[in-house]
């Protein structure tokens, strides 16, 4: 029960510093602004403006959460232990699954509040044109709060071995992009023969398959929250979690 607390309140000191970080206030602006321009590019689109201006704010809503989740994850760690933060947390009895957890918990806390928020501005933006609540907005915004899950778990892993916070922010980039072509790539993978075709067909279960979770329609709705979603967002955050954790018990605090 104890590390439980423990885990809820480095959580809620996370999510804090994240509120409080004027990055957080950058970002909130830009995804006003980029919001907005939706509802610009939805008034050109004549006869589909709803389906524009919805599909079009969802993914900006979901670039601009990504862009600050990877870059707060990327530098939660690394921060602390340039501060001597971490020494002092580690100097009690905290463990470090509970860390790391709070952490993590804070970070998605974070994504949480940015997906809702923007989702409240982009809906008034949406109303102020005359539009209702699109069908299956709030699986949409489920299912990518599910794809932040993963990225950010990964981003906390890659940041326990990685040299800086470019570097993470990067390669939980292309994870992110490898992500939403995983079916592509599956599809070309079985048409190479031999050996080549099981090495990168091996390779290919260590990229998340992100098409998963997209849920722009009822199909999409019925797949982004189904059970074959849930379990592989949940195997990724564990496995990521599990490594990161693995990583942070090796160094020296």
């Amino acid at each position: 029960m104890n590390n439980l607390l423990l885990v809820r309140a480095v959580a809620f000191n996370a999510f804090a510093e994240n509120v409080r970080n004027r990055f957080f206030t950058l970002f909130a602006v830009f995804a006003f602004t980029a919001v907005y321009a939706s509802v610009l590019a939805g008034v050109m689109a004549v006869d589909q403006e709803a389906r524009v201006l919805a599909d079009f704010g969802l993914a900006l809503i979901e670039l601009t959460a990504l862009a600050y989740s990877i870059f707060g994850a990327s530098s939660a760690l690394l921060k602390e232990a340039e501060t001597k933060t971490i020494y002092l947390v580690f100097s009690r009895p905290v463990p470090r699954w509970a860390y790391l957890a709070g952490k993590l918990s804070g970070t998605l806390l974070t994504a949480g509040l940015m997906l809702l928020i923007m989702g409240a501005m982009h809906l008034s933006l949406l109303a102020m044109r005359g539009f209702g609540l699109p069908p299956f907005y709030a699986w949409a915004l489920a299912g990518t709060f599910l794809k932040l899950s993963i990225i950010v778990s990964f981003a906390f892993f890659v940041s326990l071995f990685s040299t800086s916070a470019v570097s993470t922010l990067v390669i939980s980039s292309i994870m992110w992009t490898l992500g939403h072509f995983a079916s592509e790539a599956r599809y070309m993978v079985e048409r190479l023969p031999g050996i080549k075709g099981i090495a990168f067909s091996a390779l290919l279960w260590l990229i998340p398959n992100l098409q998963l979770f997209n849920a722009r329609d009822a199909a999409g709705a019925a797949a982004a929250l189904g059970p074959a979603a849930l379990f592989s967002a949940a195997a990724w955050v564990a496995a990521s979690f599990l490594g990161a954790l693995w990583l942070l018990s090796r160094k020296e605090f």
